[in-house]
Order: structure tokens, then C-alpha cells, then sequence
């Protein structure tokens, strides 16, 4: 709702930024004010088109607005002329330089119109697995039609079973729409790409090696995709980008009750995936030189909500007890049914199998990528984001659970947070006992006191990893306490603290050092945020571990493009995790993706995964009769009563 009569409401999105404008502001003139960065290389003239944003149309119940195309100012007859110049469909996209905000809008920059690019830290890591994927291909030569001869098909099986044992073959019936032509363009000589041994899915004329696939994780924030040469099991491009669902709310929840209060949400939900999977294929097809058609094979994975929406299916029965799955077992479908189209129209997509209500195929993900590694020992793995996934075991048992942790550990709900992207403080040092502040951005390997006179790294905000070590650093320098609140002598300790009222902040960064031109703080409601954030997860791990009978944990691995940054020494100041011997503790990467790979490069894989999700023993966390106590408990830095004899010689406790 507008706050009076000359200002409207706008949200920015993927960002989340949000504040009253004045009516008639541009919108490039309202984002830069909000600290969002729009790209304008003709800084308003008119002739670059690189500041494209996308007005969303509708009720954000979410954000208490109605957003509509004409709550922007009409397309002027210049800003028609660039369009139909370019292309540029006004229906869908409006110059932000031209385009006046006069009522109330939730708008979305897209990645390519943002000044600052999203930095994806989901890369393929090293994986040791037989390549034997569910593809392979067949060169075969057909015998030549003649009069009274079997059919096109029925040859081609002939000559699949006599060269290569093939029998009972079915074919991908959008395949006979091209057979007859490829055959003779290949003077009856094809090579056919066939499915689990059962279904031909491609044919080419002549002699093709061209055979890949793709493994893509489709988490709540970010959809990672990995082009794998199933030939070879390189993988051969990784593309990632913002998931475009995000606009519709940021965590899981939210999405759900999206779908649930919308006529269309289920529908926009799904597109908004789909589209982006299209995109990313494209552009991975791109990066490694070959055709977005030679990808016949997808094996996906995300959480069940992601799960649900990326098959079309409403997610509503995830929101409310007994948060029922409309199935739990992998799906095999063909890639063109689930509306992803870019790749070619026979190729097959498969979804790992979930686990629990909150559990999904991305933990499975997990499991599989880290099956190889267990032993004796008690492993806790953890993959850290909007939603937690946890897994604890060793390798004759393993448990699994969910956290709501939200958005916190990824900017959402931090006075100047943001998610990791370039000029994102990331890194924080406190001194002491001075109590003076260092920090690094992202972007730039050096510390905020280690530039020339004159130069500052001008942050815009402070990600997830900052947020982590500041909590840690107030802490182990003795400005804040055990409770998480400012020392009453914090003020006098360090010129960064000041008392705002009954509360204290730090100031991180003054005005003049950052980006946006006001200071980048952290308050004491920041800090609450972590806290509740941290106590989520560690109440999680704990009930775990007390429906296990165990008291201690023997290595920790830290899974996910967050979990991948954040420093071990913090995550266990802050208490993120419970106390482990610090040299046990390492992160994993994007094990999801991993996973995701492993299934996708082997076909046995899969039914390692089937097996591994059915074997699971699920812990049911936020509705037990414990939680709450424990989650108290936790809310303390490190922890209220729990020891951590691990940190006593790094951290003063």
C-alpha cells in the first residue's frame, strides 16, 4: 500500500529492496536509490537498451501490493521507436529510464540488465564414477527399402538386433515423423541413441559421437546446471542463475502459500522453472560449442517443494500436516512433457527419488555424492539454505531431517543484507581490544586496510558468509554476550559501536566507504535473526542426535554454495554446528549437483539412489515435543549449556 499520496510502493526483485517513491521517478533513478545497480551504459539517453527491467503483473499478498503494467508511465513515442528498433516487446520488458513509476510495482531486473552480476559458487567438483550413463548410442546400417518390404521401424529393429542384440526396441513416436528422411539422408546408414536399452530417442544419419546430458540442481535461490559428455563423463559447461520463482517469495513457505492464494500460482511457479532450465541449457550448449538439440538426457534434483513445482504439481499438501508427497519414488518422463523444449524433443528426464515431507531429492543428491565416503565414523553433513537438509550417520545407518532456518544465512531479513554477489562484504575481522573493523568484498581479494590512501572497496551490503563471521567476531572479542546482546561498555570498546536508542549497532561501513552512499550497519536485530536462524539448524542436529543416543559428532560436512564459504572456525563460534575437532570439519561443495551428476553419468546410480532414500530413517525435527527447549537452548552463542572443548583455544567462551 502507498504510504500517502505522492509516494508508491516499490519492490525490486531478485533483490528484495523495497522503500516509498516519490510518483514520477524513474525507475532507474528509484533502484539506484534503493542500492540496486541497473546497467545504463547511455545513462539515460536512449540508445543503449541495456537497463530492460520486467514489470510483474498481480496481487503480492507477500508484499501487500497490486502491481499492474499501468502503474508505470505509457511507452513514449521514443521509447516505441528503440523498441521496435530492437525488438524489444514492450508488453513484456520497459526501459527503466523512461519508464515513470505512478503507482504502486513489484519489478524484477534480470540478470543481464544487473550492474552487479550474480557471483554462482555451485562448480562442479571432482567425482570418481564409472560412465555408463542411461543413453548410448548405436551406428547401425538399415537394409533399403524395397517393394512389399516391412516398414522403415521395423527394418531399423532388424538391424538393431542383428548388429548389436537389441530386441523388443520401442520408438519415441515424434521419431516417425523424421525416420523415413533421416534414413535415406544417411543412405540408410544412422546412428540411434536409445534409453535404458529399451527406447530409440534419437536417430542421426551416418556416423555421430555427440552424446550429453544434463545434471541440474534447482535449489530454492539458485538453479545450477552441469553439461556432462556422457562419452566421456567430462563435464564440458556450468551455467547457474537466480531461481526466477524467487520473485513469488523468497523461501519456501512462502511459495507454497503463493500457489495456494493465486488462481495461477501453481502454473507461474512451474513456468518460471522451466523456463529457466530452457535458458540454461541454451547457454551451457553455448559455452561448450555444440547444438542445445545433442542433450538427450536430464537428471534433476531440489527440494520437495521445487520437486513438486517442477513437475507441475501443487505443492499445497507440503504446507500443512502431514506434509504429504505426491510421491516419493524417482520419475522418469520425457523432458518435452515437463516444458523443456530447448533440448532435443526425445530426450529423457529424471528426477531422484525424496525422502520425507521436507526432505528431497537434492538430500538425496547429497547421499549419493557422499555414500563413497562414509565409514565407522559419525558424519554429519549438512546443506545449508533457505531450508536446512541434514543427514547424520555412518555407513551401516543414517538418519535424515529438515530445519527452517529462512533466509536469514542468505541476506534476506539483514538490514543491509544481500545475497553473494560482486561488492557483498564477505569476509569481517574485529580487533582487539580496539574493536576496530576490516572487511573484504566480493570481487576484490584485498582487505578494506590494506588500500592506497583515498580508495575504498564500496560495499553494497553484507551476504550470508559476513553476516557468519561478524556474529562470531562481536563474539569472540567480547562485544557482544553469550546472549547475543551488545556489553552495556561496547561503545567505549570500539568506535564502530554506537547506541541507537536502548539497542546498539556496528557500523561496518561508514557513508563514505560504501557504494550506496549510507552506512552499511549490523543491529541488534540483525544479530537476533542469526541467532534464530543458527538455532533452527542446531536444534535440528541435536534432535537427531538424541533420537540416535549419540553425544558427539566425529567430522562435519559443510554441503551447498553457502555451506561451501563459510569459514569452520565461525560456523562453530557462532554455534551453526555442534563442536567437532575443527580439522574434521570441511566443505563438500555443490553435493546436490554431485549427485545429480553421479545419476546422470550411471545409470545404477538411480537405483543406488532409490535404495538410499528408501533406507533412510527420517527424524521429524520442527514437530517434536522437544524442539522448542532445544532451540531455546541454542539461541545462545555458542550454545546455552552445551561444551565446546574445540574452540577453547581459538575463541574466548
Amino acid at each position: 500500500m502507498s504510504n500517502h499520496a505522492h509516494h508508491h510502493r516499490l519492490i525490486l526483485m531478485p533483490s528484495g529492496r523495497k522503500g516509498d517513491i516519490p510518483t514520477g521517478t524513474t525507475v532507474l533513478e528509484a533502484a539506484r536509490t534503493l542500492g540496486v545497480g541497473i546497467e545504463s551504459i547511455c545513462n539515460g539517453r536512449l540508445t543503449c537498451g541495456k537497463c530492460q527491467v520486467i514489470p510483474e503483473t498481480g496481487s503480492f499478498v507477500k508484499h501487500n501490493i497490486t502491481s499492474s503494467a499501468d502503474h508505470l508511465s505509457p511507452p513514449s513515442e521514443d521509447e516505441r521507436a528503440f523498441a521496435a528498433a530492437h525488438g524489444i516487446d514492450l508488453t513484456q520488458r520497459r526501459l527503466s529510464c523512461v519508464a515513470h513509476i505512478t503507482g504502486d510495482a513489484l519489478i524484477t531486473v534480470p540478470e543481464e540488465s544487473q550492474a552487479r552480476k550474480q557471483v554462482i559458487r555451485k562448480e562442479a567438483g571432482e567425482l570418481v564414477v564409472e560412465v555408463a550413463p542411461a543413453v548410448r548410442l548405436y551406428y547401425v546400417e538399415v537394409e533399403p527399402a524395397y517393394l512389399g518390404s516391412p516398414g522403415d521401424w521395423e527394418r531399423l529393429q532388424a538391424a538393431l538386433a542383428a548388429s548389436h542384440h537389441l530386441h523388443d526396441m520401442t520408438i519415441d513416436p515424434l521419431l516417425l515423423r523424421t525416420l523415413q528422411k533421416t534414413l535415406r539422408d544417411g543412405q540408410w546408414a544412422v546412428t540411434v541413441t536409445i534409453w535404458q536399452g529399451r527406447q530409440v530417442i534419437r536417430i542421426e544419419p551416418g556416423y555421430v559421437e555427440s552424446l550429453y546430458g544434463l545434471a541440474v540442481d534447482v535449489g530454492s535461490t539458485t538453479v545450477a546446471a552441469h553439461l556432462c559428455d556422457l562419452r566421456s563423463g567430462a563435464v564440458v559447461a556450468t551455467e547457474a542463475m537466480m531461481n526466477p520463482q524467487v520473485r513469488y517469495g523468497e523461501d519456501l513457505l512462502s511459495r507454497v502459500s503463493y500457489a495456494m492464494s493465486e488462481a495461477q500460482g501453481v502454473q507461474r511457479l512451474n513456468r518460471a522453472v522451466i523456463r529457466a532450465l530452457n535458458e540454461l541449457a541454451t547457454k551451457a550448449a553455448e559455452t561448450a560449442g555444440i547444438q542445445p538439440v545433442e542433450i538427450t538426457d536430464v537428471v534433476l534434483v531440489g527440494n520437495t517443494v521445487m520437486h513438486h513445482l517442477l513437475l507441475g504439481i501443487d505443492p499445497s499438501e507440503l504446507g500443512q500436516l502431514p506434509f504429504a508427497l505426491a510421491t516419493y519414488d524417482p520419475v522418469d518422463v520425457k523432458a518435452r512433457e515437463l516444458g523443456i523444449k530447448a533440448i532435443h524433443p526425445g530426450a529423457m528426464a529424471h528426477v531422484l527419488p525424496c525422502i520425507a515431507g521436507y526432505v528431497g531429492a537434492d538430500n538425496v543428491g547429497v547421499l549419493l555424492a557422499e555414500q563413497g565416503r562414509l565409514d565407522d565414523q559419525i558424519t554429519l553433513i549438512v546443506d545449508i539454505g533457505t531450508n536446512a537438509e541434514i543427514l547424520l550417520g555412518t555407513k551401516d545407518w543414517m538418519l535424515s531431517a529438515s530445519s527452517p532456518t529462512g533466509p536469514a544465512f542468505e541476506g534476506a531479513h539483514i538490514s543491509h543484507g544481500q545475497r553473494a554477489a560482486a561488492g557483498a562484504i564477505e569476509r569481517v575481522r574485529i580487533s582487539s581490544p580496539a574493536g576496530e573493523v576490516r572487511y573484504k568484498v566480493i570481487g576484490d581479494p584485498r582487505w578494506s586496510d590494506e588500500l592506497p590512501e583515498g580508495e575504498a572497496l564500496r560495499p553494497t551490503g553484507i551476504c550470508g558468509s559476513g553476516i557468519i563471521e561478524v556474529v562470531a567476531e562481536l563474539f569472540t572479542v567480547g562485544l557482544i554476550d553469550g546472549g547475543g546482546r551488545f556489553v552495556q561498555d561496547a561503545a567505549n570498546r570500539s568506535a564502530r559501536v554506537r547506541w541507537a536508542g536502548r539497542v546498539a549497532e556496528l557500523v561496518l561501513a561508514p557513508a563514505d566507504e560504501s557504494a550506496t552512499g549510507r552506512e552499511i550497519v549490523v543491529t541488534q536485530g540483525d544479530i537476533r535473526a542469526i541467532q534464530l536462524a543458527k538455532a533452527a539448524l542446531y536444534a535440528g542436529v541435536k534432535i537427531m542426535m538424541n533420537h540416535q543416543g549419540i553425544e558427539r559428532v566425529d567430522r562435519i560436512r559443510l554441503a551447498g554454495a553457502f555451506g561451501s564459504y563459510i569459514d569452520p572456525v565461525h560456523a562453530m563460534t557462532l554455534g551453526l554446528i555442534p563442536d567437532c575437532d575443527l580439522a574434521r570439519v570441511t566443505a563438500i561443495g555443490n553435493a546436490a549437483g554431485d549427485g545429480a551428476r553421479l545419476a546422470l553419468l550411471n545409470v545404477e546410480q538411480r537405483e543406488r539412489a532409490r535404495q538410499a532414500a528408501r533406507s533412510v530413517t527420517y527424524v521429524e525435527t520442527a514437530a517434536n515435543l522437544i524442539f522448542q527447549d532445544t532451540f531455546v537452548d541454542a539461541l545462545g552463542i555458542p550454545h546455552s549449556t552445551d561444551a565446546f572443548p574445540h574452540l577453547e583455544n581459538v575463541v574466548r567462551q
